[in-house]
């Protein structure tokens, strides 16, 4: 049944998606939760934006100490989360460049922990105190826009930032609100998602990429192929239940098989068709295959990208952020084993019946509506989002410039490493623009992560009536958040 789209969340589910965000569980030690950016280790930089489904754990801010502005300055506070491998610097050095060409304007950033930003925004946007700009995660947006404390942007700014068509169509959609005109934030970097995997081993099974990886069966022929070789490798590595993007992951084989998460008006719930069950079926069952480390339903990011970065995977499903691990020396923090430092690379995910698309995230720059500088606002994001400062920040955080004009610089253009997640990033996907998205990936996340329960104690293939039942279950859940 479809419905008329709302052009604003009413507060009783409001209040519901806050009560979801406190009670959520953490996983502070073994994953980053549905909603908490791993910390940035020696080996393992930030990688995916945070959903909405955010943890409420409490966490230490970074605040600067900072003089009173002199007579006829401004001073632009800003929140952002600990992106990347030393975020603090990442962000300083965009903010010394903005200065240095904006006498006059001072911005004091104040970093938050993703546990405890969704709530702290939450509570800056109904009381009107807050920051000037704040970093969303993509799927963040729909909620405060919804909520009436974000300041859209005009045409005029956008235009100036090279119009809508110079960022990532993916990374584009976030920025808006189903049924209500205007643009209430700016991307401002993209996490892609691709597989990264061994040259050295794919060349020793007289493999080519462009066969390996072409579609899903040539995949689990080349896992098996691979394993048979290097008894002490595994196929692949993923996230399972105790990671935070357990949505985000399916989602890739959902739409590789020809389905997809809610209808073409986003009125209900898809993700239960018979094309989205057969996708998810084929994931899964990777596992029961035995094409998998025999752990992985218990790994998270950081620890997928540990066992590969140490030689105990072929493959794993990751982001751009293990380039700057490959080429950082070991005595700099890099990997120790070189073998798998100097043969990474990376394939676009192998199609299926429905093609190869892949996962988009990331964050994006918005504006309070309580901030009282907004036009120093509008042009310390005009900045962020101009190609200098795109290359320089999205490089030294390990993800992805946002816009494509950035992305089609030469320095990372013609970069085998970073060129298979600009060509995937052309083919990306990601959550629907809706104020209810919060809730229901948090639907999403609890029945896909029963599924991997499921997986672990069937003893062999999992059948696709176990996956339909997960995914119906999750589906009437989200058609009565919907509204249906």
């Amino acid at each position: 049944m479809q419905r008329s789209r709302r052009p604003f969340i009413n507060w009783l589910t409001l209040l519901t998606l806050i009560s979801m965000i406190l009670v959520a569980c953490g996983g502070a030690e073994t994953a980053p939760t549905a909603t908490t950016a791993p910390a940035a280790t020696a080996t393992t930089a930030a990688q995916v934006e945070p959903t909405v489904a955010a943890t409420a754990e409490t966490a230490a801010t970074t605040e600067p100490a900072t003089a009173e502005p002199a007579a006829g300055e401004v001073t632009l506070k800003l929140w952002h989360m600990p992106n990347g491998a030393a975020p603090a610097d990442a962000i300083q050095a965009e903010i010394d460049a903005f200065e240095k060409a904006n006498p006059g304007i001072n911005v004091e950033p104040e970093m938050l922990d993703w546990g405890a930003a969704f709530q702290r925004i939450q509570t800056s946007v109904q009381g009107g105190e807050g920051p000037c700009i704040t970093q969303l995660g993509t799927t963040w947006n729909p909620t405060f826009a919804a909520m009436g404390g974000l300041r859209p942007f005009t045409a005029e700014e956008i235009t100036a930032m090279g119009g809508s068509d110079s960022f990532v169509a993916a990374s584009w959609a976030t920025s808006q609100l189903q049924g209500m005109e205007g643009t209430f934030s700016i991307p401002w970097f993209a996490d892609v998602r691709a597989l990264a995997y061994r040259k050295d081993l794919l060349e020793k099974a007289g493999l080519k990429p462009e066969d390996a990886f072409k579609d899903w069966a040539s995949f689990k022929t080349t896992l098996a192929t691979i394993q048979e070789q290097n008894p002490d490798v595994a196929g692949i590595a993923f996230p399972g239940r105790n990671d935070w993007n357990v949505w985000q992951n399916s989602s890739m084989w959902i739409w590789n098989s020809g389905g997809d998460l809610l209808s073409s008006d986003l009125s209900e719930a898809t993700f239960n068709s018979d094309a989205a069950v057969a996708g998810v079926s084929e994931f899964a069952n990777l596992y029961s295959s035995k094409l998998t480390v025999t752990n992985t339903l218990e790994l998270n990011s950081a620890q997928v990208d540990a066992s590969f970065g140490d030689g105990r995977t072929f493959s794993a499903i990751t982001g751009p952020w293990l380039i700057s691990n490959a080429r950082t020396a070991a005595d700099a923090g890099g990997w120790t084993n070189r073998d798998v430092a100097d043969n990474l690379a990376y394939a676009e995910f192998p199609a299926g019946p429905g093609g190869s698309y892949t996962f988009v995230g990331g964050s994006n720059l918005a504006i309070l509506k309580s901030c009282e500088n907004v036009e120093a606002a509008v042009k310390f994001v005009q900045f962020l989002a101009a190609n200098e400062s795109q290359l320089r920040y999205s490089q030294a955080i390990g993800m992805l410039p946002a816009t494509k004009t950035a992305q089609a610089d030469a320095s990372i253009a013609s970069d085998p490493l970073y060129s298979v997640f600009i060509s995937a990033a052309a083919k990306g996907k990601t959550s629907a623009p809706i104020a209810e998205w919060g809730q229901v990936e948090s639907v999403l996340n609890e029945q896909l992560g029963s599924l991997w329960d499921d997986v672990a104690t069937a003893g062999g293939p999992v059948s696709a009536e176990v996956v339909k039942t997960r995914l119906d279950q999750a589906a009437q859940t989200v058609n009565e958040l919907l509204g249906n």
